[in-house]
């Protein structure tokens, strides 16, 4: 039987993202909590690296997964796994570390089978892929805006449990709205036969331009990371303010992403390319404006603002980009070396970031301004292969 993709179903699919991914950030901030409560004095650390670690290493198969399977088909299935992992750690929070850890497993796939999706959706609401992905680009600011805040609200209302078993319904809805809009992607044909994983991301691995975009955007999200890493010292320490500028200035930065996204087809454009590494050139100049003039807080309130709408741009551009400059049987494996190469990048900007502070936040976002700055205007010229044609001559 044939199932026919119910195009009135896309917005409701959209929103179901947005509510799904709250959910996320619910069951983050939960799981802080909770392991934040318990007597081990590692276990937050450990935490975070069961939620990054497993995932970073079996990207490379999920990608390869979601390009052989039809991607809609995983993300329902992965919706319902991940519905009873948190349903699971909610009721035995002895689980928690191990529940984090299939979490990161399963949510690697379920992205990278999103980031597939997003073309599918694009061309069933007859919208452009940029349009598209700047609206993924608002679920995720709105996620990433109302998530903390409904988890501290839930946590404190109704406890960790129950804050747990929201998000874990969450995924139901988004698993039963996916399946009943009829949303498919054909998956690749593979007449070669099994090929050894190398073997399927070599094409991709050899693309310049991509390689090119993945390792110069890459360098950003580590000077970003570096930034991250000084922000809640530049509050307390540089600017001697306290958790109410904290969470104006998070806000501003959310509210400056909730801007960018809602501007982002129109500021791309046709400039792909140009938009992804010129918002990169403009987040590495906020980050040096806040080292610069450290202890203004109108500036660095404004550069936050300027940065949160920039990033919103960079992200829906280098979506983007990646989706157009590779084949659709492709685009598992493109979402999972970007996202194995930038969440390397992150966690390494978080390490480097720590040996700046508490005391020293402003160099750390002058290092991060400069290299932001760099690798988007370097990487631009190297991207569109100016730099290669000059050495050739």
């Amino acid at each position: 039987m044939t199932v026919v993709f119910r195009r009135s179903w896309g917005w409701l699919v959209l929103a179901t993202l947005t509510v799904s991914t709250i959910g996320d950030e619910i069951t983050l901030l939960t799981l802080m909590f909770r392991t934040a409560d318990t007597a081990w004095p590692f276990g937050v650390p450990a935490l975070l690296i069961a939620e990054l670690l497993p995932g970073l290493i079996t990207a490379p198969w999920a990608g390869r997964l979601i390009d052989r399977r039809d991607a809609a088909h995983i993300l329902i299935a992965t919706s319902g796994l991940q519905a009873v992992a948190i349903a699971l750690i909610a009721h035995i929070p002895s689980l928690t570390l191990v529940g984090a850890a299939v979490l990161s497993l399963l949510f690697t796939v379920s992205s990278a089978a999103t980031f597939t999706l997003i073309p599918v959706l694009a061309s069933a609401l007859g919208m452009t892929l940029a349009r598209a992905n700047g609206f993924l680009e608002m679920v995720r600011s709105l996620g990433m805006l109302a998530g903390p805040i409904a988890g501290g609200v839930l946590v404190g209302w109704v406890g960790s449990t129950n804050a747990l078993l929201i998000d874990a319904a969450s995924f139901m809805l988004l698993l039963l709205i996916v399946a009943l809009s009829g949303l498919r992607r054909r998956p690749q044909r593979h007449e070669e036969g099994e090929r050894a994983l190398l073997a399927d991301y070599r094409p991709l691995l050899g693309n310049r331009r991509i390689m090119m975009a993945t390792a110069a955007l890459s360098l950003e999200v580590f000077a970003t990371a570096v930034a991250d890493v000084a922000f809640v010292f530049l509050v307390t320490m540089t600017l001697a303010r306290g958790p109410t500028v904290f969470g104006i200035l998070t806000a501003l930065w959310a509210g400056g992403m909730l801007v960018g996204a809602a501007l982002s087809e129109r500021v791309i454009g046709q400039r792909l390319g140009l938009a992804a590494f010129g918002t990169a050139t403009v987040m590495g100049g906020t980050m040096l404006l806040i080292g610069l003039v450290p202890g203004g807080l109108a500036i660095v309130a404004l550069a936050f603002i300027v940065g949160g709408a920039a990033n919103s741009v960079h992200n829906v551009a280098v979506r983007t980009l990646l989706q157009s400059e590779v084949p659709s049987v492709d685009h598992g494996k493109v979402a999972a070396i970007y996202g194995v190469v930038t969440r390397t990048a992150a966690i390494s900007g978080y390490v480097a970031g720590g040996f700046f502070v508490p005391h020293d936040a402003p160099t750390a976002y002058l290092l991060g301004g400069l290299l932001g700055v760099g690798a988007g205007i370097i990487g631009w010229r190297i991207f569109n292969g100016r730099w290669l044609e000059r050495a050739r001559s």
